[in-house]
Parts: C-alpha cells; structure tokens; sequence
C-alpha cells in the first residue's frame, strides 16, 4: 500500500514560499537585463526652423499698450533661445499691418493677404493683458507709515498661423499672478507708486508669462524605459 506524506498548514506556506523566492530570484537579473531608465532628450512639439520666414506683430497690450513692444522682444528673444535659428521679421503694429494689405480684421482672407505681401510662411501674434495693481495695505507697528505690496494678474495668449492657408497651427495661453512693486503712504497722505516704468512694474511677470507660453518650442529631457 502506497504511503503518502500529508504535509501541515505551516509546512504547506513555507514550500510555497520556498518557490516563489526561487522564482524570483530567477526572474528579477533576467527582467532588469531586459529593461533600464535612461534620461531621453524629446524634441519640441512645435518646430519653427521648417519655416524659411515667420511674421511677427507687435503683441496687443491691455491696460497699458506702452508694454507692447516690451512684450513682444521678450516673446522673440525667448523663442530664438529656445530655437536658434529661427528667422523672424518684425512686422509693426497691427494696425500697419492691417492697413498695408487693406483689410480691418485680422481674419482668414487677412492671413492669407499678409503671407503675399511680407513672403512670410507663418504668422505670430499675441495679446497681453494686466490688471491694475491691487495694494494689500500693511500699517508700521509706530503708526508712522503705511506700506502696500502691489499684486498684478497678467495673461498672454498667443497663434500661430500658417499662411497659405490661414489655418491656425497653434495656441496656447499662460498666466501668472505676482508683487510687482510697492505702494507707499506717509503721515502727510504721499502716496507713491514703487515703479513708474512700466517695464520696471512688470519686468519679473513678463519673462514668466512668455516662458511659460513658449514651452511647446523647447526640448526637455524625460526619464523613460528602455528595453
């Protein structure tokens, strides 16, 4: 008669533990030879150098339209950061432009107009946009002065068209809040604002805003697995 070994509950676990650490120990050399992380460089989504020439007009700029050129240097200087090479051709304000091809909106057949009469392939064109600055008045613990931190709220919105057709091959949007000067208040009632140059208000928010914008045309390197 055969006999058979009848194994317990505790002895039954540790041979099939016994098992699955063999397993393992066979497998995990084998899954990480096949398989490693390493840091890939990806290239940006959108690659201007396929255009030979691209318009640029001057961004819109609301409140304060003296921001426009500032705004729009800062957008150029940063995409050919990002792109070297990138072959750009200031194009003036929107109105001259549009005046030029003798249209009033900057529409579809207006897009098309204006690759004709600049030879550009693509357009560029952004808007901008400021609140005025909101004071978060503090008073001194001597009660001689009183001292505001000034917060702005800014976005820019930016397309890009190609011009043969007029369609509109990207967009995108940023925006961005932050203390970008100081309101100050002495015991005679002196208001003073910290920053009368509207490029010293809101120099640090502008180069923000525009690098986040601009993001789709740089590359950035991301930790990916290879086998």
């Amino acid at each position: 008669m055969t006999k058979y070994k009848i194994l317990n509950c505790n002895q039954f676990r540790k041979s099939n533990w016994t098992s699955v650490a063999a397993i393992l120990l066979i497998c995990l050399p084998i899954l990480f030879a096949c398989s490693h992380t390493e840091k890939v460089l990806v290239p940006p989504r959108i690659d201007l150098k396929t255009y030979k020439a691209i318009g640029v007009i001057d961004f819109s700029s609301t409140p304060r339209d003296d921001l426009r050129e500032y705004v729009t240097q800062n957008y150029i200087q940063t995409v050919q950061s990002a792109q070297p090479g990138v072959r750009f051709l200031e194009l003036g304000s929107k109105k001259q432009v549009l005046t030029r091809i003798s249209r009033k909106e900057l529409d579809l057949d207006a897009i098309k107009s204006i690759g004709g009469a600049y030879n550009v392939d693509a357009l560029i064109f952004g808007h901008f946009t400021a609140t005025d600055p909101k004071p978060n008045v503090r008073l001194s613990s001597t009660w001689q002065s009183l001292q505001a931190g000034a917060v702005v709220e800014a976005s820019l919105i930016t397309k890009i068209w190609e011009t043969d057709s007029g369609v509109i091959l990207w967009t995108n949007s940023s925006t961005r809040k932050k203390k970008v000067a100081s309101l100050r208040a002495d015991t005679d009632g002196n208001i003073k604002f910290g920053a009368s140059d509207p490029e010293e208000a809101y120099g640090h928010l502008v180069p923000e805003l525009v690098y986040a914008n601009t993001a789709d045309f740089r590359s950035c390197y991301e930790y990916r697995k290879v086998k």
